[in-house]
């Protein structure tokens, strides 16, 4: 079967809270179904346009290696957007590929929209 990778980025502005919340974020996506692998990663990714000196920095980049199918990543993007609304603040970007999704103070609906846009381009449907 094959795989892709994941890379999911947390920034945030307390180093301390983001590094528990992605370990957290680490053990919940390995307990999903077709997710083969979740890791730390280093990266230089600057913090996000607009964002003042010292306000967000890239805290925490995980890479998780899964089946490349649209179901298991939406479930994946799922756990990713819940974890990020309990954790109430901060960015989470996700990169598939060329593609990039942001998360960040969207509703559960605004969210779950996202996503769909998202994977429809990642995986677009069959015509």
């Amino acid at each position: 079967m094959e795989t892709t990778v994941v890379r999911f980025i947390a920034f945030d502005d307390d180093d301390d809270a983001t590094e528990a919340a992605t370990h957290r974020l680490r053990r919940e996506l390995h307990q999903l179904d077709g997710v083969r692998s979740v890791r730390a990663a280093t990266s230089a990714t600057p913090a996000p346009d607009g964002a003042r000196a010292g306000e967000l920095a890239e805290l925490g980049t995980l890479l998780a290696t899964l089946a490349a199918q649209a179901g298991l990543v939406a479930g994946v993007l799922r756990a990713v957007g819940d974890w990020q609304r309990r954790r109430g603040r901060g960015r989470v970007e996700v990169r598939l590929g060329e593609h990039e999704l942001v998360l960040d103070n969207a509703t559960a609906d605004e969210q779950r929209r996202l996503v769909e846009a998202f994977l429809d381009r990642v995986f677009p449907p069959e015509r």
